[in-house]
């Protein structure tokens, strides 16, 4: 496998073209993430990697077994979720990792076609309880929520906190100078942003991740930054409804995880 510079990655671009993910696009204009392909000038299949999500895809009648059993060496990680919009790369990344491999169900969310209704935004970012404190990310809020795995993921897609604050957007609810709940910017793309979105769990059902969300989108709107949302489950997908999103489809993606050392 050959990895994809940014200045190549349209050479790769139709494998994609049906799968219409934000985080694609993102790497594909080379803002973030990596890619590669079994080759640079004839390519039949490509994986794109950003965070710990991967997208696979190839030619319709090609099953690359190479770059299926590449994946964790190529992106160096321990766990990964991939996507493909093939049934047959996913029939064949089930048979390779076998119990390595978990099939899962996640939840796409329409790309809104009309303005999102920004009074509707204010009112629920209103409901803030008065023990709570809503503020953007800046620099202090960068390194806590880099500091604790459920958090970590607003900001760990950027090569360092200097590019964060100039590229991502976030907004975090904190408690007792504490972070409870957050929206960022999983990743960045020409016109937008792809929302990562996660309370604490000891303060969930308290309608925190509602109010923070609906803090992101309209600094993603007074930006003219379109807030994509895809869930990872239904209470994601119940929360994107209520800021006005409309619920797609699901789909299939595959956990994989390295074996542990012996």
């Amino acid at each position: 496998m050959v990895e994809v510079k940014k200045n190549d990655r349209y050479k790769i671009g139709h494998f994609f073209k049906n799968m219409n993910d934000m985080t694609i696009l993102s790497c594909l204009q080379g803002h973030m993430g990596r890619a590669w392909t079994d080759n640079l000038e004839t390519p039949s299949c490509a994986l794109i990697q950003e965070g710990t999500f991967c997208f696979l895809a190839g030619e319709k009648n090609s099953l690359n077994t190479d770059i299926i059993s590449q994946i964790l060496t190529l992106t160096d990680l321990d766990l990964t979720f991939v996507i493909t919009g093939q049934d047959n790369y996913g029939e064949l990344i089930m048979k390779y990792y076998g119990d390595d491999c978990k099939k899962i169900i996640r939840y796409r969310i329409k790309k809104k076609q009309e303005e999102f209704d920004l009074n509707q935004l204010k009112s629920i970012v209103s409901r803030l309880p008065v023990e709570y404190t809503l503020s953007p990310i800046n620099e202090k809020w960068y390194e806590e929520a880099l500091g604790e795995t459920w958090s970590e993921d607003f900001v760990s897609n950027f090569s360092s906190k200097e590019d964060y604050l100039q590229r991502g957007i976030g907004w975090v609810i904190t408690y007792k100078d504490k972070i409870i709940s957050g929206a960022s910017s999983y990743s960045v793309y020409d016109t937008g942003i792809e929302i990562e979105i996660a309370t604490r769990e000891e303060y969930r059902r308290q309608g925190l991740a509602q109010i923070v969300g609906a803090a992101l989108i309209l600094a993603c709107r007074e930006r003219g930054l379109y807030p994509s949302w895809d869930a990872a489950n239904m209470i994601s997908v119940q929360i994107a409804q209520k800021l006005g999103y409309e619920y797609d489809a699901p789909y299939d993606a595959y956990m994989i995880r390295r074996k542990p050392t012996e």
